[in-house]
């Protein structure tokens, strides 16, 4: 009987869910950090109180692309992303501030671990498919793992906020295509009020060349920036923002 409906399904799939594009790519992201969190106290500046560095990390994605169909409901095509955001710093603290349970009085030197990493799984529809642009839109989701330690080098005491979280969010993409050139530039947010929102865009330009007719390399590079507010949220509140360049080398694959 499980067998009698699994092959109803797939009859009811158009015939050409068998054609489709596998894209797989990545590369380095440089990630200049700013903004403060707080936590159960004062607002704590990642740069000038947590000492937090400027770091250069890396980012992979899968982007599954095809003209599948449920009866004559077109299906969504699939892109996820990871994203790793982590840095560290020690310094000494030019005001005291309490974060948590921990209180840092001025002068003294603390070591502080920062962690944001991101996968985005992100749904979307392209209606405008034309040979030179190209323009998508659809909604995802970003799987955030967050992770804040600070820890007093006098005392050796620490204070760890750490939370995972899905952000829903809307997207948008628009794209020109050349031969042998291309540029786009995509965003992500949501708003929930004027204290609550986020939002991750970019753009970027690239070279890309057909080794045959089904597989295609492509080398990028472009801008990112990415702001995320949270106000009074599990006693957390925050302005994180992240930007720099990035690069990405990518392999299309056709079927």
């Amino acid at each position: 009987m499980a067998l009698k409906k699994a092959l109803t399904v797939l009859g009811l799939l158009s015939v050409s869910a068998w054609a489709f594009e596998l894209e797989v790519g990545g590369g380095p992201q440089h990630e200049q950090f700013a903004g403060w969190v707080q936590y159960k106290g004062d607002k704590v500046d990642l740069k000038k109180d947590l000492n937090i560095k400027d770091r250069t990390r890396y980012f992979f994605y899968l982007d599954f692309r095809h003209k599948a169909s449920l009866i004559f409901i077109p299906l969504p095509d699939v892109r996820i992303e990871y994203l790793r955001m982590n840095s560290s710093g020690t310094g000494t603290v030019s005001k005291g501030f309490t974060f948590g349970i921990l209180h840092v009085n001025v002068g003294e030197r603390v070591h502080t671990k920062f962690k944001f990493h991101q996968l985005d799984t992100t749904f979307y529809y392209t209606p405008l498919d034309l040979k030179v642009v190209k323009a998508s839109w659809g909604v995802g989701v970003k799987l955030i793992d967050f992770k804040a330690s600070v820890t007093r080098l006098t005392t050796h005491q620490t204070e760890t906020r750490s939370a995972t979280a899905p952000l829903p969010y809307l997207y948008g993409r628009v794209g020109a295509y050349l031969p042998y050139i291309h540029i786009y530039g995509d965003i992500k947010g949501l708003t929930a009020g004027s204290k609550n929102y986020f939002y991750d865009w970019k753009v970027a330009a690239g070279l890309h060349y057909d080794i045959t007719k089904l597989l295609r390399v492509s080398l990028d590079g472009g801008y990112r920036y990415q702001r995320y507010r949270v106000d009074d949220i599990d006693d957390t509140s925050a302005d994180v923002r992240s930007k720099g360049a990035f690069g990405s080398l990518s392999l299309t694959l056709t079927f």
